[in-house]
């Protein structure tokens, strides 16, 4: 079944089914706005946009793998900035020959990378477009303790690295070849696997010289 056959109001239904509450999330889908908590009394927020043909190309990668890439490159910036995500608000603009089946996986890979750190998909929207256009904006709680800046980097820091740098873009172009492995470099385009933990693990380490 196609998008188009579907209609908009079931393919927002099941999508919803696909995507439970978690704690952060005071009112989820279905209404005007969602409700977040926000206990540090400051939010963290972060935006993203992934076009199809640029940022994927669905011979390429499956519904969840890019599902996954879209929660993930927007994740990944609020736990850089030392905080814990919270929610996830996402957009989906397709054509109306979209399989059901894809968009179902999407929402599958959404939920699945929002697991990871506790976050929930809280909201969002879906129209018609040409070409599969996806945006989303993530949230974060600081939990009491200062953002972490690129402007709070000093001559004589010590700079550590987390993750493999280089495997995503290096998977492009194995892929622009016409190859499918190394699997690994592959799979870093696909699904990347952000180092979540180490965001906050690096804040706490940074002590007082972070700036606000």
């Amino acid at each position: 079944m196609s998008v188009g056959e579907l209609g908009e109001f079931g393919l927002i239904a099941g999508i919803l089914a696909r995507l439970p509450q978690g704690a952060s999330s005071l009112l989820g889908p279905g209404d005007d706005a969602a409700v977040v908590r926000a206990t540090d009394g400051r939010v963290v927020v972060s935006t993203d946009l992934m076009l199809e043909g640029r940022h994927f190309r669905r011979d390429w990668s499956s519904g969840r793998d890019v599902g996954h890439k879209l929660a993930a490159a927007n994740l990944a910036d609020i736990v850089a900035m030392g905080a814990t995500p919270t929610a996830l608000v996402v957009g989906l603009a397709c054509p109306a020959d979209t399989a059901v089946d894809w968009v179902n996986d999407f929402a599958d890979g959404l939920r699945e990378e929002c697991a990871l750190v506790g976050a929930s998909v809280v909201g969002g929207d879906v129209s018609r477009a040409d070409v599969i256009m996806l945006s989303a904006t993530a949230l974060g709680d600081l939990a009491g303790v200062p953002p972490v800046t690129r402007a709070g980097a000093r001559a004589g820091d010590a700079v550590a690295v987390a993750g493999r740098l280089g495997h995503a873009a290096a998977g492009i172009t194995v892929l622009t070849r016409g190859f499918r492995s190394p699997r690994m470099l592959v799979e870093a385009h696909r699904r990347p696997q952000p180092p979540y933990a180490a965001g906050p693990q690096a804040a706490a380490v940074g002590g007082d010289d972070r700036d606000v």
